[in-house]
């Protein structure tokens, strides 16, 4: 089973307009209404790659209620975490198809008793998981308990019972995370820079941070940068990645498609080059789509030979 964690969910309204006028009443001709999350995202996915898992992470209030209702429905397992503050919502609004502005409301509050319980009822579930995954960052609240450590005890607590632990996630504490040391991360450019300071403008500058003692310890790193080319280290070995080309209608997501097919091919042992193309469709594929993480994997497995991968050393 693989294990996915989402520590800041949101009840996701998408409203479309054929066109928006300022300081005029709207009215959407339609609006479609998800369970959001980094985490939920993957999970999703990997209910359409047919790989068994369960999703974790903080709900409360009337919208976690609504959010664990619509889990239900599309039959995504979970067991979450009952908190005392509101699960946040957020608003999509799309205009013409095309233009997409996105609204969210204010982080929950995570008290250090929800934290502790989380910590200590998530370990259990590692203990029967073959992975789990890390998406996303953690609420952040002044007033509240800082969740950091949720990362980094519970990529600890995986690594020493031989889990493949894997976090995609960014902010301020992004290097505390990594020296958790988890197995395999996956950023894109601009969180590491924006997370980390880093400048990454050039392939010189992507391929130097792949080699740097700032993640060392983490066997496989993944550096991608929307529909462009990217970069990827295993082991110290060095990749770049082309992706295949796809007319893109909504990216929300495909980050998330990709770890979903990433762990597809962990979890069926298939070679890292070919876990790199398949993971690599999937992402494309989904920006490809309005509906997020809902990529066929028959048409993952057509496309797989429109993907480059070239070993650089």
């Amino acid at each position: 089973m693989i294990l996915t964690v989402s520590l800041n969910p949101l009840l996701e309204k998408t409203l479309f307009f054929e066109n928006i006028k300022n300081s005029e009443v709207n009215r959407a001709s339609s609006v479609l209404i998800n369970a959001g999350g980094k985490g939920i995202n993957v999970s999703r996915q990997l209910n359409y790659l047919s790989i068994d898992n369960l999703a974790t992470g903080f709900l409360g209030g009337d919208s976690g209620k609504r959010l664990k209702s619509i889990l239900y429905k599309e039959n995504i397992k979970n067991s979450f975490l009952q908190i005392k503050s509101e699960t946040r919502e957020g608003f999509v609004v799309v205009r013409n198809q095309i233009e997409q502005t996105s609204f969210f409301e204010p982080d929950p509050l995570i008290t250090r008793n929800e934290v502790d319980e989380f910590i200590e009822r998530t370990k259990r579930s590692i203990l029967n998981s073959e992975m789990v995954i890390f998406s996303g960052s953690a609420p952040t609240n002044p007033a509240g308990e800082d969740c950091t450590r949720i990362f980094t005890e519970l990529i600890s607590y995986g690594n020493e019972n031989d889990k493949f632990t894997i976090v995609d996630t960014y902010g301020q504490n992004l290097s505390s995370i990594y020296s958790a040391k988890p197995k395999i991360a996956h950023a894109n450019i601009k969180e590491i820079e924006t997370s980390l300071g880093k400048s990454l403008v050039t392939e010189v500058n992507v391929l130097s941070f792949l080699r740097s003692k700032e993640i060392e310890g983490i066997k496989i790193f993944i550096l991608t940068d929307g529909e462009k080319p990217f970069f990827a280290m295993n082991q110290k070995y060095l990749y770049r990645i082309e992706p295949m080309k796809v007319d893109a209608v909504n990216p929300t997501g495909s980050g998330d498609a990709f770890m979903a097919g990433l762990i597809f091919g962990l979890h069926n042992n298939l070679p890292f080059e070919e876990i790199l193309k398949f993971a690599t469709v999937c992402g494309s594929l989904n920006a490809s789509m309005m509906e997020v993480c809902r990529v066929p994997q028959d048409e993952i497995e057509k496309n797989l030979s429109l993907v480059k991968v070239h070993k650089l050393n």
